[in-house]
């Protein structure tokens, strides 16, 4: 009888906890007009922090371009998209191990569109992590006897009008590349 009450006690806490968790996270992701800091009334607990779209909804896609320089040809090869295509399903909401990929890919090339948008030193941007991520993602779709890549971010804005839906972010410069057998010495 008293275990009955005990376990009755502990379900009605468990229950109270996860209501008043939900409840606190929902109010902690109101748009910052109507937020408060509930960080106080939490008492260490940590609360999620979700903005999915507001205030600034996604407006457009970003999409990597690569071209080629191919040996014996003096034209490069035509731009291809070689943007990590994203399942999008039902399971997905529930487990997608492969997403983390596309998603490092992605905000790479969202922050090299910030860094563009405010004007920053192509040398400097040149060095930096998401570049260096996005080239290797290049470089990794790039055709082994390729002798130089260039690759171009495109933002897509898939209901502008048709004149005005592509926008170049950035384009690299020629990228000279060694064959896989002087990457892979390189490495050592």
């Amino acid at each position: 009888m008293r275990g009955d009450r005990v376990r009755g006690a502990a379900g009605a806490f468990a229950i109270g906890a996860l209501a008043a968790h939900l409840v606190a996270t929902v109010l902690q992701n109101t748009p910052d007009s109507y937020n408060q800091d509930l960080r106080k009334f939490t008492g260490g607990w940590p609360l999620p922090g979700w903005r999915f779209f507001a205030p600034n909804p996604g407006v457009q896609n970003v999409h990597l371009l690569v071209r080629e320089a191919m040996a014996g040809s003096a034209e490069p090869t035509p731009w291809r998209d070689v943007t990590p295509e994203v399942e999008h399903g039902w399971r997905q909401v529930l487990w997608n191990p492969g997403s983390r990929g596309p998603k490092a890919l992605f905000d790479a090339m969202q922050q090299l569109s910030v860094m563009s948008a405010n004007q920053a030193d192509f040398a400097w941007v040149t060095q930096s992590s998401p570049y260096q991520l996005v080239f290797a993602a290049s470089r990794a779709a790039a055709a082994d006897d390729s002798e130089a890549l260039q690759f171009l971010l495109m933002n897509v804005f898939p209901s502008a009008p048709p004149e005005q839906r592509m926008k170049p972010i950035l384009t690299s410069e020629w990228i000279a590349l060694g064959s896989p057998a002087d990457a892979e010495e390189a490495a050592r």
